[in-house]
């Protein structure tokens, strides 16, 4: 049943995606547009307001190039063009590539020669000249597939083209799951954001407290004390960053401990830890006498 929950979920997010170089000098920005506004050449219409998430607006993204990769919603234009609501849209995150800046809220961003305007919080970009070590959890994107992905480092003879597990992906003790089929995987230079356990940055995985529960959910941008995220079924939506709790890329956990584990949307109490592979980046748990393995990012001592 978890495998065909699973697999449902993944048609319908790559189904989402599918509707829907590098130049090493700094771009200067110029103030020219409210953010709430589109630029007449990105054709859309002028007076739907872009961001209604509660977080700043204004957010800037520090050391954005022309010819950078960023990951972004693939399916904002048409939601855009379709006059959808934004706050109940889905989305998949892909990446483009920018090709202007216009101001210093907004950027152009290009993908199979579709180009469009989109503002700064949406936009997570992927720094050049990265490299990664074995054990270093990555956000790129799932490069011989569709949409963003964190990956663990397997193999890192060059750090600037690392193998990678992916942990977004399912993984299936039978050897049937999209992450083992796609294990050791190497990444693209300049496609990939080395992450930094207990720092709240684009990629990381958090606990928000929403509706009475624990709900899982990634971080896309931060601030002091505002978090955007996108959760389940890809809902986008900005939390106070005291309503979430940060979620260790490196277990606090071993073998034997009791611990919460995510179910569907959120996490749950009543998980035994049974196994762990840290180089795969995967958490065998019981609960209720089934033992199945989770992503490491799906599994926390305690909130």
């Amino acid at each position: 049943m978890k495998k065909i929950l699973f697999t449902a979920i993944m048609a319908a997010v790559i189904g989402l995606g599918l509707t829907c170089c590098g130049n090493k000098n700094k771009v200067e920005n110029s103030n020219k547009a409210d953010s709430t506004e589109i630029s007449a050449d990105s054709g859309t219409a002028s007076k739907l307001d872009l961001f209604p998430w509660d977080f700043p607006k204004e957010f800037k993204l520090e050391g954005v190039e022309l010819g950078q990769e960023v990951l972004a919603p693939s399916g904002y234009k048409n939601a855009i063009e379709k006059n959808k609501d934004l706050l109940d849209n889905s989305n998949v995150f892909y990446n483009f590539t920018v090709t202007r800046v216009p101001n210093d809220k907004t950027l152009f961003i290009k993908m199979f020669g579709d180009e469009f305007e989109i503002p700064n919080p949406l936009v997570i970009p992927i720094p050049k000249g990265q490299k990664a070590k074995v054990g270093d959890i990555v956000l790129t994107w799932w490069q011989s597939g569709s949409g963003m992905q964190r990956a663990i480092v397997t193999d890192a003879s060059d750090p600037e083209i690392p193998k990678v597990c992916y942990l977004d992906l399912n993984y299936e003790d039978d050897g049937k799951g999209f992450a083992n089929e796609h294990a050791n995987e190497q990444l693209k230079p300049n496609s990939f954001l080395v992450m930094k356990n207990g720092e709240w940055m684009s990629g990381a995985t958090v606990a928000v407290m929403d509706d009475g529960e624990w709900k899982k959910a990634t971080i896309l941008n931060v601030t002091d004390d505002k978090v955007l995220v996108i959760g389940f079924i890809g809902k986008i939506k900005a939390y106070k960053r005291s309503d979430c709790k940060l979620i260790p890329l490196v277990p606090e956990y071993k073998v034997g401990d009791h611990v919460k584990a995510v179910f569907v949307t959120g996490f749950a109490d009543d998980y035994k830890v049974t196994k762990i592979d840290q180089k795969i980046g995967r958490v065998w748990v019981e609960h209720r006498g089934k033992i199945e393995p989770k992503s490491i990012l799906e599994v926390v001592k305690d909130l």
